[in-house]
């Protein structure tokens, strides 16, 4: 009776241990396909410090300094952007501005500046209608609105109708991204 017993103890335990170490193993799995996923999310708008570094001191020098003042420092804006030239793309740039609330503030204080903020605008513009031409344009908006925490469905209309505008040769086609950005993202 008693090993009678063990087999019966031990036959409805081994099932038990299988579905078990089932549901483990591929639980396990599942969280590292999705710190992956995250990983790779939130690595796409991993930027270095000293480019981070760069894009403060070009949003702030532009926030802080009238128009006429930054015109004697043209050349030194222009060699900061050469800086983040190939290393940060449109979305890694708007991404690292508009996680930081003190950039946002400056963003803010541009936008009430119009020959400023229409200059930043059109540079933005060209730059995000060569990102609109890559296949996987769309994909990065998603990881922009997650990063943001925005509504997916709203940026990716308000992209598309800056697109549809720019591609008319509009040069401040990107205006209403920025001031959504600005509104959703202002203290």
């Amino acid at each position: 009776m008693k090993r009678f017993l063990i087999y019966l103890f031990i036959s409805l335990l081994i099932p038990f241990l299988i579905a078990f170490g089932y549901i483990y193993f591929f639980e396990e799995i599942d969280k590292e396909v999705a710190s992956e996923i995250e990983h790779k999310e939130n690595s796409f708008f991993k930027i270095g410090e000293e480019e981070g570094e760069v894009i403060r001191e070009l949003i702030t020098t532009m926030a802080h300094n009238n128009p006429a003042v930054l015109a004697f420092k043209k050349s030194k804006l222009e060699s900061l952007g050469a800086k983040l030239r190939h290393k940060v793309n449109t979305f890694e740039f708007l991404a690292f501005i508009f996680s930081n609330q003190d950039l946002v503030d400056d963003m803010k204080l541009l936008q009430e500046s119009s020959i400023k903020y229409k200059r930043f605008v059109e540079g933005l513009s060209q730059k995000m209608l060569k990102e609109y031409e890559r296949d996987d344009f769309y994909l990065r908006v998603e990881h922009l609105a997650k990063h943001l925490n925005l509504d997916y469905t709203r940026l990716s209309l308000i992209l598309s109708s800056c697109i549809e505008t720019g591609k008319t040769g509009d040069r401040t086609a990107f205006k209403p991204l920025i001031d959504y950005l600005i509104v959703s993202k202002a203290s």
